[in-house]
């Protein structure tokens, strides 16, 4: 006898995973301040931020993004405004991470792009 729908665990596991990956950002975010490229790393991990852009030094290479390394258009304005407000296939992640955390991960980019 079946309780729930097939997909009812799916519908149950999405809040769990985006509630894990804010308390993640947030217990990061207690340990750490912008301009620390260790922070900016465990961000980019943590985010998800490696299935889509490549950037060697967080061994990613995913093609479904821009990749990071090499990239001409890259300034820390670029980087804050394209994580607050997405762009293309990328979503906003306003409101999800703090003004410090993007700050963060924009410095670790700028510091670590080949």
């Amino acid at each position: 006898m079946k309780l729930f729908p097939a997909n009812a665990t799916l519908k149950l596991a999405a809040p769990i995973v985006a509630s894990t990956a804010l308390l993640a950002g947030s217990l990061l975010a207690s340990q750490a301040s912008a301009g620390d490229p260790d922070w900016g790393r465990e961000l980019f991990e943590v985010w998800s931020c490696s299935g889509c852009h490549t950037l060697a030094d967080a061994g990613s290479v995913s093609t479904i993004g821009p990749a990071l390394d090499g990239n001409p258009n890259l300034s820390p304005d670029y980087i804050i405004s394209r994580i607050n407000n997405g762009g293309g296939a990328m979503p906003p992640f306003a409101g999800q991470l703090s003004d410090d955390e993007i700050a963060a991960l924009a410095d670790y980019i700028i510091q670590v792009a080949e």
